[in-house]
């Protein structure tokens, strides 16, 4: 690899996907609801809901970025596959079931989610107008996003609850059996899902359990043309370095021109636009090809807040593989992990503002993104799936950057900063992660 100056980031590991909140996610949140509509901005008006404060609105955007990086953090342990997730998606989905959390369980969410001492008004309406505001960014990149709630029928459940989902999070509800028809529930959800996805993730509730009562789900949608796109005729078959010492031959875009940029003696970084330039990707390659894992766990929203702040303009070549990734996850597991017990615990969670003895049993987070010469794709969904208890600067010279190797990449919306889809690519010719 050649000096600061003049660099080649090559992606030749295996690769785990970061995205950040550019749809809300370029990788794919699901989160599954009935008569949710698909954000397209007029609901602001309609709701009549006060536009946020500006630093209230920062904050929450802080938040789900950190949770975000965390999050992936925590799940980028394997190194032979690739891990895509998308923070907003998954940071929606629970900000619609903080409001029916209290006391303990409260308090943990809000640590968890980096929520701080904001308060539950502050955090829907900054929500609402992110939702809206990333959906109408830029028109000539499609950015949808989708919520709803879906509750077992004769079910009671508290109404202001379910107020705030419809009011702020767009998300009906609707009226399912998930007692006596299981099967039919999830059938439901998953061409809610399919749907809201454009198809990409056909599936995401396998099976519903019999004390299911109630389920939030959330769904995002990003397409995008590079501001400048990659010719195919550039693209060639170039090795692409694992972390294991193996390679693989893979197709890799290659474009010289004039890009935001930052390189130091860990890493390099591009960042790609998008459209009219509101939405971008960054890519970040470690100069050493096993030094992803590294790089990911420095990774945090301070990082993250400084790095891209030191971005600058230059002139230079962009060596980067074409991909097409899923990826699947049930979060449970992680988020106890990551601080979030008590909303699983049975016997002591705490969800009394939607109905007493309740908890969450299902957490799954999948995800789909393609990158190619005219740009990403994108989908993610995520299920909460909740219980009842039953019993209880200056000229610098020309960079090359060839991604050869293990790389990060987030996809954003550049005036909120809001992080839609993040994640690591160990193998560009992975299609698929395990469970």
């Amino acid at each position: 690899m050649k000096a600061e100056a003049d660099f080649k980031i090559r992606f030749d590991m295996e690769i785990p996907a970061y995205v950040r909140k550019l749809i809300g996610a370029v990788l794919v949140l699901a989160s599954i609801a009935t008569s949710c509509a698909l954000v397209k901005g007029e609901g602001i008006a309609a709701a009549n809901i006060p536009a946020p404060d500006p630093a209230v609105i920062s904050r929450v955007s802080s938040a789900t970025d950190d949770f975000g990086f965390r999050l992936l953090n925590a799940l980028a342990k394997d190194p032979t596959q690739n891990t895509v997730i998308s923070p907003l998606g998954v940071a929606t989905a629970f900000a619609m079931a903080y409001n029916g959390a209290a006391g303990d369980t409260k308090t943990e969410m809000a640590r968890t989610l980096a929520l701080g001492s904001l308060g539950d008004e502050d955090i829907n309406r900054a929500n609402h107008y992110l939702m809206h505001t990333l959906a109408e960014a830029d028109p000539a990149v499609q950015t949808e996003i989708a919520n709803a709630l879906w509750v077992q029928k004769d079910f009671p459940i508290n109404p202001d609850f379910r107020t705030v989902c419809e009011s702020f999070y767009d998300a009906n509800a609707a009226s399912l059996d998930f007692i006596g028809d299981p099967t039919g529930a999830a059938a439901e959800i998953n061409s809610w899902v399919d749907k809201n996805t454009h198809h990409r993730i056909p599936v995401l509730v396998a099976g519903i359990r019999g004390d299911t009562r109630l389920m939030l789900t959330d769904a995002v949608y990003f397409k995008g043309r590079w501001s400048s796109q990659f010719k195919k005729a550039q693209t060639r078959p170039r090795p692409f370095h694992l972390l294991s010492g193996d390679s693989r031959q893979t197709a890799m875009m290659d474009q010289s021109g004039s890009y935001s940029y930052l390189e130091n003696q860990d890493f390099q970084a591009i960042r790609i636009p998008y459209g009219n330039q509101r939405y971008a990707m960054y890519v970040f390659m470690p100069r050493k090809t096993a030094g992803l894992p590294d790089l990911i766990r420095s990774l945090d929203e301070t990082h993250w807040t400084q790095w891209t702040s030191q971005f600058a303009r230059r002139s230079g070549e962009i060596v980067i593989p074409k991909f097409e990734t899923t990826y699947s996850k049930q979060l449970n597991d992680t988020l106890k992990e990551m601080g979030m017990r008590l909303a699983f615990d049975v016997g002591r969670a705490d969800f009394s503002r939607i109905h007493p003895y309740l908890f969450i049993s299902d957490v799954e987070h999948k995800t789909w993104v393609k990158v190619d010469e005219e740009g990403t794709e994108a989908a993610a969904a995520t299920s909460i799936g909740i219980s009842v208890a039953l019993a209880v600067r200056a000229s610098m010279p020309p960079f090359v950057m060839i991604v050869d190797h293990p790389f990060f990449f987030a996809i954003t919306e550049q005036q909120s900063g809001a992080l839609l889809f993040a994640g690591i690519v160990m193998d560009p010719t992975l299609t698929g992660s395990a469970r």
